[in-house]
C-alpha cells in the first residue's frame, strides 16, 4: 500500500512538473535560436508587397576576397584573412549581410542556413519594441514618454509605490531600477527563467521589487523591456504581433512572416524583450528605416525626433553614463581604463591618443570609481544573446546584420573591418 502511495505521489509530481518552469528548464536547457519551435508563438504577418534591396554583382564584391587584419581576443592572436574566412572559423550556422546605399555588397550563409532561414534574434527584439513604442507615441496611443507606467498597467500601483515614479522613458533607457538579474543559464529557479520559460509573464512583473529608484542608474535587464511591451499592448489595445504587422512588417515590405514568442496561449503576453524570430534581409529593413530617420519611401513611420534620440549619446548624470539609448548601443568601449574620470579626460585631450576615425564622446564609471573610455565611430548597434547583430552607420549609409546559432567570436570584427575599406 505504501509503495502504491509513493508511486502515485511521484506521478502527480511529474504531471505537475510538466507544465512548470522547472520542467521546461530541465527539458530544454539554455535558450537557443530555434526556441520558436518549442514555445507558443504569435505570427507577425507580412503584406503582399515586398521590398527588395539591389545586389552588387558577385565579381565586384571586394569584401568577399580582400585580406584584412583580424584580431581574435580569445586566442589573443592576429590573422590575415577575408571576412568569409573569418566566419568559417566559427563552424556554426550563421548568416551575415552588409548593405551600402541600398545595395547588398556582402552576403554569406553557413551551416545550412540561407536567406530564408528564420532565427530567434533575442535582444534585438528590444530594439523592435523600442521602435513600436516610438510608433505608438507618434500615433497618440502613448501620450508622453514621461507618462508613469501605472497609467497603462494600473494594477502595479498596489505592488510597490516606486511603480508610480517609473516612466516609459526609464524603460527605454534601462534606468528602471528593477531588481532583476539577466541570466539565461540553465537554472530554472531564477526570475529570468520564470520570465522566459513561465506561462504567466504578468505574475512575474507583479512580483518585481526595486533595487534603486527609477532614473538613478543604468542597469540592463529584460524585465524592463517586458514591461514596455505590456505598456504598448495596453496602450494600443492590440496584441504585439498585430501592431508590429500593421505598422512595420507590412509597410516595410518584409519577405517573410515573423514570429513572436508568447508566455502562453492562455495569457498571450508577448516576449517583447527576446522573443522575435526573423531573418537577415528583413532585419536589414529595420536598419534602413532608422538610417532614413524613420521615413520609409516617403512615409513617416516613426517620428524623426524619436529616431534621433534613439541614436544619441545618453550621458546625463554621472550615475547614468552609458552607451545605451532606446535599445541601441552607440560607439565602442575603449580598451583603456583609468583611475578616475579626470585622468581619462586628460588622456583623450591629446588627439594623438584617439584611434583613427574615432571621436571621443564620454566615459563610463565602474563601481570602484575607475573610468572607461567610450569612443564613437559613427555606428550604432543592436545586440542579441548569441552574437546577433543589427548595425547601422548613418555617415556611410551602411547596414549590417549578423545572425548565428552560437556566440560569434569577436563578431564586431565583421562590421568594424568592413568600415575600414568602405
Amino acid at each position: 500500500m505504501n509503495k502504491l502511495i509513493q508511486i502515485s505521489a511521484i506521478l502527480i509530481c511529474m504531471a505537475s512538473l510538466a507544465s512548470c518552469t522547472v520542467y521546461k528548464g530541465i527539458k530544454y536547457g539554455n535558450a537557443a535560436v530555434d526556441d520558436y519551435t518549442i514555445f507558443e508563438q504569435d505570427t507577425v504577418n507580412k503584406g503582399t508587397d515586398h521590398f527588395t534591396f539591389a545586389e552588387l554583382d558577385k565579381g565586384d564584391r571586394i569584401l568577399d576576397t580582400m585580406k584584412l587584419r583580424f584580431y581574435f581576443a580569445r586566442q589573443d592572436s592576429i590573422y590575415m584573412m577575408s571576412i568569409p574566412e573569418s566566419m568559417e572559423r566559427v563552424n556554426k550556422p550563421a548568416a551575415a549581410l552588409i548593405i551600402k546605399n541600398d545595395t547588398i555588397i556582402f552576403e554569406h550563409y553557413y551551416g545550412g542556413w540561407d536567406r530564408n532561414t528564420q532565427s530567434c534574434i533575442f535582444s534585438i527584439t528590444k530594439t523592435i519594441t523600442s521602435m513600436l513604442c516610438g510608433i505608438a507615441l507618434k500615433e497618440g496611443y502613448i501620450k508622453s514618454l514621461n507618462d508613469p507606467v501605472t497609467d497603462y498597467i494600473p494594477e502595479l500601483k498596489k505592488k510597490d509605490p516606486l511603480f508610480d515614479s517609473l516612466k516609459i522613458e526609464h524603460l527605454l533607457d534601462m534606468t528602471a531600477g528593477l531588481k532583476f538579474k539577466e541570466n539565461y543559464s540553465w537554472n530554472p529557479f531564477s526570475k529570468m527563467a520564470r520570465l522566459y520559460l513561465g506561462r504567466n509573464a504578468m505574475s512575474v512583473v507583479k512580483g518585481m521589487k526595486f533595487l534603486n529608484k527609477p532614473s538613478e542608474y543604468y542597469h540592463y535587464d529584460s524585465m524592463t523591456t517586458q514591461i514596455l511591451g505590456i505598456v504598448i499592448e495596453r496602450a494600443t489595445g492590440m496584441p504585439y504581433a498585430q501592431y508590429l504587422s500593421e505598422k512595420v512588417w507590412r509597410p516595410l515590405g518584409m519577405e517573410k512572416d515573423a514570429l513572436i514568442g508568447l508566455d502562453s496561449r492562455k495569457y498571450g503576453v508577448a516576449k517583447s524583450y527576446a522573443g522575435l524570430t526573423s531573418n537577415v534581409r528583413d532585419l536589414a529593413k529595420v536598419g534602413r528605416l532608422y538610417l532614413n530617420g524613420g521615413n520609409w519611401n516617403g512615409v513617416q513611420i516613426i517620428d524623426s525626433a524619436f529616431v534621433a534620440r534613439s541614436l544619441s549619446p545618453h550621458v546625463s548624470g554621472e550615475k547614468r553614463r552609458s552607451t545605451y539609448s532606446y535599445s541601441w548601443y552607440w560607439g565602442i568601449m575603449g580598451e583603456k581604463s583609468f583611475s578616475d574620470t579626470d585622468s581619462l579626460e586628460a588622456y583623450y585631450q591629446d588627439p594623438h591618443n584617439l584611434p583613427e576615425n574615432v571621436t571621443y564622446c564620454g566615459w563610463q564609471r565602474y563601481e570602484d570609481d575607475r573610468a572607461r573610455a567610450i569612443l564613437h565611430q559613427g555606428g550604432y548597434w543592436a545586440f542579441g544573446l548569441y552574437g546577433q547583430v543589427l548595425y547601422i552607420n548613418p555617415r556611410k549609409n551602411i547596414i549590417g546584420v549578423y545572425l548565428g546559432a552560437d556566440r560569434f567570436e569577436d563578431f564586431q570584427n565583421i562590421f568594424e573591418k568592413a568600415m575600414e575599406v568602405l
